[in-house]
């Protein structure tokens, strides 16, 4: 390369402008090989979406020259004891995600199935890792929350979240606030036949006070410690059961078919589980539990990472031991499971006080953790999208320092609303059969939307540079939408049956 130097010529004052770096400047050497390398590597901030039209994008993701760049000392300490103390918004995503539903669906598969199914379970959160991992990646790299990459593909994409999103909390609301009552009700149960009613209106307003003062970091806090009572607790149940060590260790590594299943059974029964459990909208969370923890730039992908595969480490660990209890207790009585009421009935008879005890905690715990978790993540979801979207709503700011999502009134009116409007159903005996189904449908109908949005996204050159997808990552996504494809035609054929049939 070949340098020409020019000299100022007397009298002439060239514009004030930054000192060129020189070679023999090593005062610093990281700040001068970017300014250096600035002049060379400037990407274009707007790009043509049609005639007429310009598109403001993020800069293309680029290591050596992101103000956040991985050398950055902004992420603190990457060794195991920095990244283990940094753990947060992967427990909280995972006690939101751990809910009654997979409370039964795991005690269910022990039940039916004994300790075969766990590697399955496995399975299930390698999908779910991949799947809340490509979307942080996409906040980190880009800057933009999730729902505006989303926007990207078309308006349409995020309102359509906020026009499902809110029946979709409502109405799971409302079982989670009779288990929330029914948990407590087993553990302390009151002298009065009120005693599950009076315990969920409790328990509802405490988790609103946590969401509408506390914010996340009294989540995030609470969640550290309720994982480790809950993870107790469970251990607790499955130790009762009097389980096979060589058994779960099989059913842990060794992939195998339940018996008396075909291929094509067992075939659904995995789809089965990576669609209702990999393939979720509760999976857009994590990102927002990221963003409240403070986590931005490329810097902290590998913080990232291992917080998420921490989360999901508990979430197998929970689920496995639920696995275990029911394989030990439930499984030799041949009795089938449908909801909570009959594990606690079962855990009662089999395992006396102790057992109830362990079993009621741990379902109470999910309950909980679910109200606020789901509700928080939720909220802070259509804020975003309310924010950016929404005419007469969007035009603030929410990606500067001042912002606070806590504080905004649209976060708090839906805290609000979600924690509340449903407490109504504590004080009916009435099931709107066909409410439940539509509740059911929509995350599944989304799920096909999202994952092609994300799929879009993530591949983009011009918007995620060095970091867009790997075909490994692309083979996961499109399989799981394939698979959210075939359950969503399910789902809308009984829903349609139901309504209209």
């Amino acid at each position: 390369m070949f340098f020409r130097l020019y000299r100022q010529p007397p009298g002439k004052k060239f514009p004030d402008r930054e000192p060129r770096a020189s070679f023999e400047d090593t005062a610093n050497p990281p700040e001068v090989a970017d300014r250096l390398l600035s002049g060379y590597n400037r990407k274009p901030r707007f790009c043509k979406t049609g005639p007429g039209r310009e598109e403001t994008r993020p800069p293309v993701a680029d290591d050596s020259l992101s103000k956040t760049a991985p050398a950055s000392s902004s992420d603190g300490d990457l060794g195991l004891a920095g990244l283990l103390s940094s753990v947060g918004p992967g427990l909280v995503y995972a006690l939101t995600v751990l809910g009654t539903g997979d409370i039964v669906s795991n005690t269910a598969a022990g039940a039916s199935y004994g300790y075969r199914l766990i590697w399955a379970l496995g399975m299930t959160l390698i999908f779910r890792y991949v799947w809340v991992n490509v979307s942080a990646k996409y906040v980190l790299v880009t800057g933009e929350s999730l729902l505006k990459g989303y926007g990207r593909v078309g308006p349409w994409v995020p309102l359509i979240v906020l026009l499902s999103f809110f029946p979709i909390r409502h109405f799971a609301n409302q079982y989670l606030i009779l288990m929330m009552g029914l948990s407590a009700h087993m553990l302390f149960p009151l002298p009065t036949e009120w005693s599950s009613q009076i315990w969920a209106c409790l328990f509802t307003a405490v988790g609103f006070a946590m969401m509408f003062w506390g914010g996340y970091p009294a989540i995030e806090a609470f969640c550290k410690v309720l994982v480790g009572i809950m993870g107790g607790s469970l251990l607790v149940a499955a130790l009762l059961s009097k389980p096979d060590p060589a058994a779960i260790l099989s059913g842990t590594f060794i992939p195998s078919m339940p018996e008396g299943q075909g291929l094509y059974d067992a075939l659904w029964i995995v789809m089965a589980l990576i669609g209702t459990e990999a393939g979720t909208t509760a999976n857009m969370t994590y990102v927002y539990f990221m963003s409240e923890r403070g986590w931005k730039g490329v810097s902290y992908l590998k913080r990232q990472r291992f917080d998420l595969a921490m989360g999901v480490l508990c979430l197998f660990v929970m689920g496995a031991l639920l696995q275990v209890a029911a394989a030990g207790v439930v499984h030799p009585l041949g009795i089938e499971i449908e909801d909570p009421e009959d594990l606690g009935r079962i855990f009662s008879e089999t395992q006396g006080l102790l057992g109830l005890i362990a079993f009621a905690f741990g379902l109470w715990g999910s309950a909980f953790s679910s109200f606020v978790g789901f509700n928080t993540g939720y909220a802070l979801i259509l804020t975003d999208v309310c924010r950016n979207f929404v005419p007469g709503l969007k035009g603030v700011q929410t990606d500067t320092e001042e912002y606070s999502a806590q504080r905004d009134p649209v976060f708090r009116s839906i805290i609000a609303f979600w924690a509340f409007a449903p407490l109504y159903v504590i004080f009916t005996d009435t099931s709107a059969v066909w409410l439940v189904l539509i509740v059911a449908a929509f995350p599944v109908l989304l799920i096909p939307i999202l994952g092609l949005s994300l799929f879009q996204i993530t591949n983009d050159r011009s918007l995620m540079g060095d970091y867009r997808n790997g075909w490994l990552t692309n083979t996961v996504l499109i399989l799981l939408v394939l698979i959210a494809l075939y359950f969503a035609y399910s789902k809308g054929n009984d829903l349609w049956n139901s309504v209209f049939g």
